[in-house]
């Protein structure tokens, strides 16, 4: 058993940090954090859009999801795992000094050969990966393709796309700083939709088609209705987002042109479809098919992470917070 600091979100914008202690049941294991990061789903929580089924949960103690770190302890039952072992969590408690995870689906092994930081993303990074390599399936070789948000996910995803064979990759955002990136990135064309309407900027690149595929990431209704407009007749639309609150769709759109929608959510699917996908995800990260270290642009000790989460409110430049216990 060991005395630990963990996060505990109480509602929008109030969070905060306890001495809980944590041992191991038969079937979990303890882990010592090396780092967590903020998800975009997070940030919507702290900002007041939270389901319903989370508010009648609330706290949530301890919170966070995206870390990863040692085991130092394992429960009586725990086969998969032994002390010293490196592991990516996928469930609940992150921003925290240590963690309790459930064997076998609330972490997975650490890949040989990924240093700890880039392990610790295994999470958001498996699921753009996989988002990334599920929309390549339905692109063609020299296709034109769009990523709708240039956070984490769509900064992962508009590389596995150049990297899978797209003639032109354009990549929308209201952020400049995050289009910058992007370009830096492989990028080929980018889009501020504050500052030109997307629509006659795609139409003039394809000669009035639009796009061929174009995978949103925003996680905002706008978004998904921008990429509702620039994908062609019998295009593809990949949705990527989690969408907090329900919004209006162009549905005649989609009938009307026949589009092809494409879920590529990782985390939903069953546990087990889900780990062996996180594998083949980190197979195509340790061939060195992604540049992930610029994507992480901010850094906060546990003890500031109210700070960070403000930060994360007031200025949309950020692309991966961690948060270092």
């Amino acid at each position: 058993m060991v005395e630990s600091t963990v996060t505990c979100f109480e509602g929008p914008r109030k969070i905060t940090l306890r001495k809980m202690n944590l041992r191991p049941a038969e079937d979990q294991v303890l882990v010592k954090i090396h780092q967590a990061s903020i998800c975009g789903s997070d940030k919507l929580y702290y900002s007041g859009e939270i389901p319903e089924d989370v508010k009648a949960r609330l706290p949530l103690c301890p919170w966070g999801h995206e870390g990863g770190g040692t085991v130092v302890e394992v429960g009586s039952k725990v086969r998969e795992f032994s002390e010293g072992d490196r592991v990516m969590s996928f469930s609940n408690g992150t921003y925290s000094e240590y963690c309790l995870f459930t064997v076998p689906y609330g972490c997975l092994p650490a890949p040989e050969g990924v240093d700890m930081e880039t392990a610790s993303l295994g999470e958001p990074l498996s699921c753009a990966v996989y988002a990334a390599a599920l929309a390549t399936r339905h692109m063609q070789l020299g296709d034109v393709v769009a990523v709708v948000g240039q956070g984490f996910a769509g900064q992962v995803i508009q590389q596995g796309l150049k990297k899978g064979g797209a003639d032109k990759v354009i990549v929308l955002d209201l952020v400049d700083e995050k289009l910058e990136l992007a370009k830096r990135l492989g990028a080929d064309v980018a889009i501020n939709p504050t500052e030109e309407d997307p629509l006659d900027v795609v139409m003039d690149l394809t000669d009035g088609r639009g796009v061929d595929l174009v995978v949103e990431a925003s996680g905002s209704g706008e978004g998904l209705n921008t990429a509702s407009k620039i994908v062609r007749h019998n295009g593809t639309i990949a949705i990527y987002s989690h969408y907090m609150r329900s919004f209006l769709v162009d549905m005649y759109r989609w009938h009307e042109d026949c589009l092809q929608i494409l879920n590529t959510c990782l985390m939903h699917r069953t546990r087990e479809e889900m780990a062996v996908d996180v594998r083949e995800a980190f197979r195509l990260v340790e061939k060195g098919l992604f540049n992930i270290k610029p994507l992480i642009n901010r850094r906060y000790r546990l003890s500031e992470i109210g700070e960070a989460f403000e930060r994360e409110l007031s200025d949309r430049c950020s692309v991966k917070t961690v948060i270092v216990p």
